[in-house]
């Protein structure tokens, strides 16, 4: 039969009204949270913290009691969620990257590799994906997934539409007067109610009092600028499908809280006294022992209730006769496993699993995760391992988005679990995803981890803190355990059945999956520390010490020794900085070093130092595994990070002019190419004077050096229609005053 195209076009519009809207998405990142904190999931049922409205959420959605975030950490499992990759692919493999790589103690076996601080700005996520089918989106809290000290790029550079930014170095805020007045100095504590609390933990409880920051309300809860911001993001923007990305900074320490009523009532309920000393509380008591946390714990639930009552009472504008929460979906979850504490003061516990933060055992990586919204089956569980990478794709079938196979995703779209119509998770290719990997090379315990059907493998290389909170064998091992049971085994949850002897073909099988692993994504492995008391005599004399530095122009190299008793260097790349502490105006912490490609040959490795770099350094691996530096570096026990900048302790470091002289070339190449389009470049060319002058001078006076290297990155910079003004290295901390 044909429809003629008057009744085609009523159809149509018929269709369009009782179409059914975008639904929103509102995730929320609980920083820390165990997977035995919410008072529902206690497996022994013995609660101690009180989660309502968490509780609520798990009776009206669905919980995923095999959820895993992709790292022990915060800062890689944030990325990776943002990417919908793993932290192999990020290239963000702990909370502290962008430095260069040092061991952790002198005689330590190994050391960390380099790794990004956080997601370039060119990488995609999850608000830009979601803005092609008209999201708008909003990011309160936490980010940790920029630079250096909260630094570029913020959420509103990787396509949050709301988010918290600088200017001129400034302090932080939001780009919305309504939500966040800059001239509300009282309550525009950035952390909210978590803020550190000085002198101590004791030392400011939240009043009634109108002039205090976090003013009780009527329920004797402290303001939280955090959850406002949330609440204040979904009642402006109701009337289009949103995206929130509401990142609590609870639980993570310091442990502390301004809700003297909870404390109290804590306290009261593990029958110890309310504290009179700030300092540690319970040590060497297990369990979930500490008052401190229990009001942590409680107070991000009273923060997620206050974003899902909203919910629940708002009409939604764009399906009417409903509420809001009748077309969102709510995900809670947290970005690691629960934080023991140590034996001073216990944090949390997540028994029956092993272990927490900073390790890769279950109560490291195993998180809680509910989901409600709409066709989610109320008060269900599923029992599918996922992981948070497997959000991305979640959400773009969420917001009707077809796949994209140049986004390069990892994760797998997990709707059909979380609508109960499926238990198998399955790729783009429509195979059943049953393996999961992480790769955590940090000291905490540095290991490469997957996890395949009921087997976890735990290829531990060798460092880790021994200790009866961190639960870390300080030894290298492979270990395999039967997480799940079978008809005839039972599980082992508590990962105490090292079974890699007695299953070889497993353990095997295992491990050469995961080094395939490893290898496709092309990671770089830890190095190997030459002074470690592992060493054997021979590695030692084949270990090839530097012998010279040297430059010409913005050519730099080290040469080493070489010779058919030396081991050969097998991979080489260079570490630059562009921002020591006379480009950063937050007092040098931003100081970031990035990597850059070296060439090996003839004794011999060298790299093109780039534009405007200030120091370098080469990183080099011979082909006994050991970290080789053109200039040696000192351990964390000797120079902590964070109390200097790395550039402060490179003697050479091939400091200002070869990166001033690449400069110099791209600023010749910007004036030759603005000349022909016919564009002002007399303010250029007068920096590329003071640049030269600067470069030909014999003498290193930095303040002047630094002048001329930002002046001209500046000019540069200015010429838009000039393809040179887009290079990286003069582009990369825009919001600097001083760079």
């Amino acid at each position: 039969m044909k429809i003629s195209s008057l009744n085609f076009y009523g159809l149509f519009c018929t269709s369009l009204l009782f179409a059914s809207p975008k639904p929103n998405i509102v995730h929320i990142m609980v920083d820390d949270l165990g997977w035995q904190d919410i008072a529902s999931h206690k497996v022994d049922g013995n609660t101690v913290y009180e989660t309502p409205h968490l509780d609520k959420l798990t009776l009206t959605g669905r919980r995923f009691t095999e959820a895993y975030a992709p790292s022990p950490v915060c800062a890689p499992s944030r990325v990776s969620f943002l990417r919908g990759q793993y932290p192999v692919n990020t290239g963000v493999y702990s909370v502290t990257g962008g430095q260069l790589p040092r061991p952790h103690q002198s005689k330590i076996a190994l050391i960390p590799p380099y790794y990004l601080y956080g997601l370039p700005v060119e990488e995609p996520m999850i608000p830009e994906t979601l803005k092609q089918a008209g999201y708008f989106s909003g990011h309160v809290g936490k980010w940790h997934a920029g630079g250096k000290y909260r630094g570029f790029p913020f959420p509103t550079d990787q396509g949050f539409d709301f988010g918290f930014l600088e200017k001129n170095g400034g302090p932080l805020f939001y780009n919305d007067e309504e939500l966040w007045n800059p001239k509300d100095g009282k309550r525009n504590s950035f952390g909210g109610s978590w803020q550190r609390i000085v002198p101590h933990r004791l030392a400011d409880f939240a009043t009634h009092h109108p002039d205090d920051p976090y003013q009780l309300d009527e329920d004797d809860r402290p303001y939280d600028k955090p959850t406002e911001l949330a609440v204040g993001f979904i009642r402006k923007n109701k009337n289009k499908p949103f995206f929130l990305n509401f990142c609590p900074f609870y639980v993570h320490g310091p442990i502390g809280t301004r809700d003297k009523k909870r404390l109290l009532h804590y306290c009261k309920k593990m029958g110890i006294p309310f504290p009179s000393d700030p300092k540690a509380i319970n040590p060497g008591i297990p369990g979930h022992s500490n008052p401190y946390y229990a009001s942590m714990v409680d107070t991000v639930d009273w923060s997620i209730g206050k974003v899902v009552s909203y919910l629940e009472k708002t009409d939604d504008p764009r399906n009417p006769g409903h509420k809001l929460i009748d077309n969102t979906y709510i995900i809670i979850d947290s970005d690691n496993g629960g934080w023991l504490g140590s034996q001073h003061e216990p944090i949390t516990d997540n028994s029956p699993l092993r272990g927490g933060k900073m390790n890769n055992y279950e109560g490291g990586l195993r998180v809680p995760f509910l989901v409600r919204g709409p066709g989610v089956p109320a008060g269900t569980t599923c029992e599918t391992p996922i992981n948070l990478i497997d959000l991305y794709p979640t959400f773009m079938e969420m917001a009707g988005l077809s796949p994209d196979t140049e986004l390069k995703l990892d994760g797998c779209n997990i709707l059909p679990l979380i609508n109960g119509k499926s238990n198998k998770v399955l790729k783009p290719d429509g195979k059943e995803r049953n393996t999961l990997f992480w790769f955590y090379p940090m000291e905490s315990h540095m290991a490469v981890v997957m996890r395949k059907g009921d087997w976890k493998l735990i290829n531990n290389l060798g460092i880790g803190y021994a200790g009866k909170w961190s639960q870390v064998e300080n030894k290298k091992a492979v270990e395999l355990f039967r997480i799940r049971k079978d008809d005839q085994n039972q599980d082992d949850l508590g990962e105490q059945k090292n079974l890699a002897a007695q299953f070889p073909g497993i353990r095997n099988s295992m491990l050469q999956e995961l080094n395939n692993f490893l290898k496709k994504a092309g990671v770089s492995m830890p190095y190997r520390n030459i002074n470690s008391s592992l060493v054997t005599k021979e590695e030692k004399s084949a270990y090839p010490k530097i012998v010279q530095l040297g430059s010409e122009n913005n050519r730099i190299w080290v040469t080493f020794e070489t010779g058919e008793n030396k081991a050969n260097i097998k991979e080489a790349h260079l570490l630059y900085t562009l921002n020591p502490k006379e480009f950063d105006k937050t007092r040098g912490h931003r100081e970031e070093w990035l990597q850059a490609p070296a060439k090996i040959e003839n004794g011999r490795c060298e790299s093109i130092m780039p534009p405007g770099a200030t120091h370098a350094i080469f990183c080099m691996r011979d082909a006994n595994g050991f970290l080789i530096t053109s200039e040696p570096l000192p351990d964390f026990q000797k120079i902590p990070y964070a109390t200097t900048q790395d550039s402060t302790f490179l003697k050479n470091g091939y400091a200002y002019k070869p990166g001033l002289f690449s400069l110099i070339k791209l600023g010749e190449k910007a004036q030759s190419v603005g000349e022909k389009k016919k564009v002002n470049i007399s303010a250029l060319k007068k920096s590329l004077g003071i640049a030269k002058e600067q470069y030909d001078s014999e003498k290193i006076v930095v303040k002047q050096l630094s002048n001329a290297i930002r002046s001209l990155r500046s000019e540069i910079r200015k010429l838009k229609t000039v393809p040179q003004s887009k290079q990286f290295t003069i582009n990369r901390f825009p919001s600097e005053p001083l760079f």
